[in-house]
């Protein structure tokens, strides 16, 4: 069985870069879209029945309310707050902004302290303290990019996937699952080393407007000017560079929504999904769909907080995947 899956995700690596050299800007739109949704509800339902892999009400509650706030800014952008003179939308919309970094940071920090703090006292510290560092850091750019941009975005669908990949690797010293590991890892370099025809590439005015109007294209930006091509104020649609950004892009989402549904099989987490709760599932996903095709800027404003919900309670088993992978090396 751990076989067939690993053959499988060497032909999933393979198919998902194919598709993001071809369409780099068209596939990540459409993923997102289509398998996104499915992705965040489905996942969310397994670490559920995981019990969070933290087993507290408290990590719950503080999940939800952290994804909560940190949506409220791009859901202050929409156009039925645009015009709005009301200080609390503008305070939502500007000011909230600048601290919502250190939701996100607090959440993880929070996740380390469940894991691996048992006194309760010091593990609500741990959280206190992440967030009020956001006062001292919120101007501070490394900090914004790598909390902010880089968290929960390409890290958590691409590093955090290799992760989780080379923990169950190491656990069933499987030789296929170490090559699509490497296989996994090297992709950046293929695409550097990629040659690529700037002029093959023509974006539809349609897709250019989803991208911006979206802010996707900020990300872009971020890793540019991370890997020091360029100074992190500008992007465009056909510059060579740019574009391989985008194609790592598309790839990295592209292949870690695949690589979900593929482990089916080996993490079971169909087995707990009961009639009602695959008809609901399947249901808010048609829904999620139908807006993104209606408006692609409301689609993805109103499912943030869902986007955001699943990356923070990935944290746990993402520390887990760590910690398992260090003491398989080290200890």
């Amino acid at each position: 069985m751990r076989y067939n899956i690993d053959i499988l995700n060497l032909v999933l690596i393979t198919i998902s870069l194919f598709l993001a050299i071809i369409f780099p800007f068209e596939l990540f739109l459409i993923v997102y879209a289509i398998l996104g949704p499915l992705h965040y509800l489905t996942e969310i339902n397994w670490i559920r029945n995981k019990n969070y892999f933290v087993k507290s009400k408290t990590w719950i509650y503080t999940v939800i309310l952290f994804a909560f706030i940190v949506s409220l800014p791009a859901i202050m952008r929409l156009n039925i707050f645009k015009n709005s003179d009301s200080s609390i939308v503008n305070f939502l919309n500007t000011d909230l902004a600048n601290y919502t970094n250190g939701l996100i940071f607090g959440s993880f920090m929070f996740a380390y302290a469940l894991l691996f703090i048992k006194e309760k006292h010091w593990q609500i510290t741990v959280l206190v303290i992440s967030i009020v560092l956001t006062i001292f850091l919120k101007d501070l750019d490394v900090y914004n990019v790598w909390i902010g941009i880089f968290l929960p975005t390409i890290i958590h669908v691409y590093f955090f996937t290799l992760l989780f990949m080379w923990y169950g690797t190491v656990k069933d010293n499987s030789k296929w699952g170490t090559i699509n590991i490497v296989y996994l890892a090297l992709i950046p370099l293929i695409i550097f080393l990629v040659s690529l025809e700037v002029n093959l590439y023509r974006f539809s005015s349609t897709v250019e407007s989803l991208i911006i109007e979206s802010r996707f294209h900020l990300l872009n930006i971020n890793v540019s000017k991370f890997l020091g091509l360029s100074d992190g104020t500008s992007f465009f649609f056909n510059e060579i560079i740019d574009i391989k950004i985008q194609i790592f892009i598309a790839f990295a989402y592209t292949y870690h929504y695949l690589n979900w549904f593929s482990k089916t099989s080996i993490i079971g987490w169909h087995k707990n999904l009961s009639k009602t709760k695959t008809f609901l599932i399947i249901g808010i996903w048609i829904i999620s769909m139908i807006i993104y095709a209606v408006d692609y800027k409301i689609g993805l404003t109103l499912l943030l907080m869902l986007s955001l919900m699943h990356v923070f309670f990935e944290f746990p088993l993402n520390l887990i995947s760590i910690k398992g992978i260090y003491n398989h090396y080290f200890k």
